[in-house]
């Protein structure tokens, strides 16, 4: 039996439709099970419950752990609560019952990069957010236990995109397709490092089939991209113009008024349109894993899907 907490999300949907097709047996720990997309087992709670967190891990193998809040702008308190300490209660039954736990991270834990590459090894710097910052103490809770003879891997996701959300990286694509965004701060020379949604599922399960317990894998595309090719390719799908070369500057008092993407602050949001975000991801090409969807199909996809819905 698979456990998966966040099953009801965006990569958790994915994941469950993955590991049903494998024939997999899977349960779900769930707020609301009408939100479930399959028929599977599940249990009504969630991780900051510890009671019910033992009622759902019973009889189970492995636990997929992707429940978090990743919206910005809500209260830093609930942030934490859920995945600091969530996570810990996670952690601490699947030690008690020594059963093997893939913990999901983020990328954002390290911050952005520089002229080179961030990598497993790289310190953590994370985002001036409750949410990186959350991620960042969780993952050092899970690496602690490791120690202690918790059997744990660490997935850190970049970039994720593809049909199902309206967050992240396909936030940025909505703004295009609806033409509410224009004009990008800066020149778009900065690079960016996607991940297909279903790229990243298949190297989850790999991940927890093949690594080594106490190891962090960094998940993104084989190459990552310049934000202005990225942009380009969006607005071309979408049938949009952006404009390039708005001054850092001057974006920040307009965000300053108007808000950052997605609820960012204004000098998270420059930061994503200036600096590099990109990634080796050596470490898990090590274990056999390529990328599959072509970022321009997936590309196109998605753009198709957002202006339907």
């Amino acid at each position: 039996m698979i456990l998966v907490t966040g099953g009801t999300g965006f990569v958790g949907s994915y994941l469950i439709d993955y590991l049903l097709n494998q024939g997999k047996e899977v349960r779900v720990l769930v707020r609301n099970p009408q939100k479930l997309k399959f028929d599977v087992d599940f249990v009504v709670g969630d991780i900051t419950d510890k009671e019910t967190l033992k009622t759902a891990l019973r009889s189970v193998e492995e636990v997929y752990h992707l429940a978090a809040v990743f919206r910005h702008g809500v209260d830093p308190s609930y942030v934490w609560r859920v995945n600091y300490h969530g996570t810990r209660n996670v952690v601490d039954e699947c030690f008690r019952r020594n059963v093997r736990l893939l913990h999901v991270s983020t990328v954002g834990v390290l911050g952005h990069a520089n002229s080179k590459p961030l990598n497993e090894n790289s310190p953590y710097r994370p985002n001036p957010n409750p949410y990186s910052q959350s991620k960042a103490k969780a993952e050092q809770y899970v690496l602690e236990m490791c120690k202690k003879g918790l059997n744990a891997v660490i997935v850190r996701p970049a970039f994720v995109y593809g049909i199902g959300s309206r967050y992240g990286l396909n936030l940025l694509m909505d703004l295009v397709i609806k033409r509410k965004l224009k004009v990008v701060i800066g020149k778009g020379e900065n690079c960016i490092h996607p991940v297909h949604v279903k790229d990243l599922v298949r190297a989850m399960v790999l991940i927890m089939t093949k690594a080594k317990s106490g190891e962090v894998y960094i998940v993104a595309n084989e190459e990552p991209v310049k934000l202005r090719y990225f942009l380009d390719l969006v607005a071309r799908c979408a049938g949009a113009k952006l404009y390039y070369g708005l001054p850092p500057k001057l974006a920040y008092l307009i965000l300053k008024l108007r808000g950052g993407i997605g609820g960012s602050s204004a000098k998270e949001t420059i930061l994503l349109f200036t600096k590099n975000w990109f990634y080796s991801i050596e470490k898990l090409k090590s274990l056999g894993w390529k990328q599959e969807v072509n970022l321009e199909e997936g590309v196109k996809e998605t753009v198709n899907w957002l202006k339907s819905t």
